[in-house]
């Protein structure tokens, strides 16, 4: 594996991250550890590498309006951390979840369309598509998204998009009506 950049910009070598792996993916990364020819560590960390492209790659195949964005973020949002478990869905469910308790609560929380501006059945169809992978890509990236309590409700602006595109979201208008 090739020396990493350091933080001071100068080759260096590649930090070192210590993981204990279960008996079967460690057994699974031997045997592509044998067809590849390489050692055992740096097959798990090309391995690692990969996950991270194919989850960049399946998070840019989600094109979300920044209103969109903002929904998801809210719904996702009171979790600190986001559950790494692969499994279709997951986000689908909490927002179909979400919006159907906004609107059975009499006086409660306003509906996720007044409040955010979107099409809550157009979300829930993108969301419905979603495969395991591009779930959870999209669960991490929001993750990486949060911010202080109070502001996810706030009006798009160049800040937000900025936020979700730094995290590679797909964020396809960039200057939505606002609300």
């Amino acid at each position: 594996m090739p020396a990493a950049p350091t933080t001071d910009g100068k080759r260096g070598r590649t930090p070192r991250l210590a993981v204990a792996l279960p008996d079967s993916t460690r057994s699974w990364v031997d045997q592509v550890a044998v067809w590849t020819s390489q050692p055992p560590a740096a097959t798990a960390a090309s391995l690692i590498d990969i996950l991270a492209d194919l989850l960049r790659v399946e998070l840019r195949r989600v094109p979300l309006s920044i209103a969109e964005a903002d929904a998801i973020s809210h719904i996702l949002g009171n979790d600190p951390r986001p559950d790494l478990t692969v499994s279709p869905l997951r986000v689908f469910v909490e927002a179909s979840q979400a919006f159907d308790l906004a609107h059975q609560i009499p006086g409660g929380q306003s509906s996720y369309a007044a409040v955010f501006g979107i099409d809550e059945n157009a979300l829930l169809e993108k969301l419905r598509r979603l495969g395991p992978s591009a779930d959870l890509a999209l669960r991490l990236a929001i993750a990486q998204t949060r911010e202080p309590a109070g502001n996810s409700t706030r009006s798009p602006d160049a800040a937000s998009v900025d936020r979700y595109r730094t995290v590679g979201m797909n964020i396809v208008d960039t200057n939505p009506e606002k609300s």
